[in-house]
């Protein structure tokens, strides 16, 4: 077995062929260390429908049952807002088919874009230190439609190509009320941010996967760049999640 190997910028992709596990340093990782908390409280094992769903999707998804949950948690917060529910990032479309089904139990008429290059990550950077592109690209659109069709969800729909570069055009006249960011790398981020800001609803959530998360600090670094900004609210979590809400 092949140990992570420290290798500059133009060997990445040789070394990654290879089979080595590569990263780069990363000068915030002094920013970055072991976090333990004494909470026990897990309101998601009483979630009967919660429960269901995750035994749904769990081979369709990456992400844990702390963020699902809190994915399940705010899309019924945003019930009373206006607006369609975006995921960019869907891979296999577990946590797409999750927010989707919690939209229909929530009585949510609203559509579900489910956005995913099913080519691999893009737009990665010197911002990001381990993700070099194409990562994530064992996933289609059938996956995802087949996953939607077997839990019986018909409030989602999937576009396929990077967003919103080749997609954002099919919604560009919907409004928002949700939005989960899974993309793993700073520019692809901040692009989506910048688009669906102004048709964001006040009141609506943007939630940000691998918040605070080392080998996705491109994520945490565009995250903490809005802390300045008087339109917003974010929450900074410590399960994976930043969690933004639009103000005015």
């Amino acid at each position: 077995m092949k140990v992570p190997t420290i290798i500059r910028d133009p060997l990445l992709r040789v070394a990654r062929a290879c089979g080595y596990g590569v990263y780069k340093i990363n000068r915030e990782g002094a920013r970055y260390g072991a976090i333990m908390t004494e909470a026990t409280y897990s309101p998601w094992n009483k979630d009967d429908e919660f429960q269901a769903t995750v035994a749904a999707i769990k081979s369709h998804t990456l992400v844990d049952s702390y963020r699902c949950y809190e994915l399940w948690s705010l899309v019924d917060m945003v019930a009373d807002c206006e607006g369609d529910l975006l995921e960019v990032g869907v891979w296999r479309g577990g946590t797409g088919a999750l927010i989707a089904r919690r939209a229909q139990l929530s009585g949510i008429n609203a559509t579900v874009y489910l956005c995913d290059t099913f080519a691999g990550v893009v737009k990665a950077s010197d911002k990001d230190p381990v993700y070099v592109g194409g990562e994530h690209a064992d996933a289609s659109v059938r996956h995802v439609n087949a996953l939607l069709q077997d839990l019986g969800l018909a409030n989602a729909r999937v576009l396929p190509g990077i967003f919103p570069d080749d997609t954002g055009h099919a919604i560009r006249d919907s409004k928002f009320r949700f939005c989960h960011i899974d993309v793993d790398v700073y520019q692809s981020a901040k692009e989506i941010v910048d688009w669906i800001w102004g048709r964001l609803e006040v009141g609506g959530i943007i939630v940000y996967d691998d918040y605070g998360i080392q080998t996705t600090a491109g994520i945490t670094r565009l995250v903490d760049e809005q802390r300045h900004m008087t339109d917003r609210r974010t929450i900074y979590n410590l399960n994976g999640h930043a969690i933004t809400v639009k103000i005015r």
